[in-house]
């Protein structure tokens, strides 16, 4: 488990606060999820593949960011956090234009 959670970039923590994490991270992801459906209306895919595109939108896009990211003044986590947010909005309304 600790060299999962190096990986992913977070400190090595204890069970509960991991289970913690992961809990609050799923609970905003579906709750971004829950937003897109009502801003995307028909061209949504309904609040749990919301959530799972969100989810792999922000996975893909923190592991780029720690792989190729550009140093800046700004703390790592933070920027992290937006870059994860932001690209898994992305990847979402990308996927809503392009479905047929």
């Amino acid at each position: 488990m600790p060299g999962l959670l190096k990986m992913l970039g977070l400190p090595d923590m204890p069970m509960l606060s991991v289970f913690l994490l992961l809990t609050m991270i799923v609970l905003g992801a579906m709750l971004l999820g829950w937003f897109a459906d009502v801003l995307l209306r028909d061209a949504g895919f309904g609040v749990m593949f919301n959530t799972g595109i969100l989810l792999l939108g922000a996975f893909a896009g923190a592991w780029l960011w720690n792989r190729y990211g550009i140093p800046t003044r700004f703390p790592a986590e933070a920027v992290r956090a937006g870059i994860a947010t932001g690209s898994g909005l992305l990847l979402l309304i990308t996927l809503a234009v392009i479905r047929p």
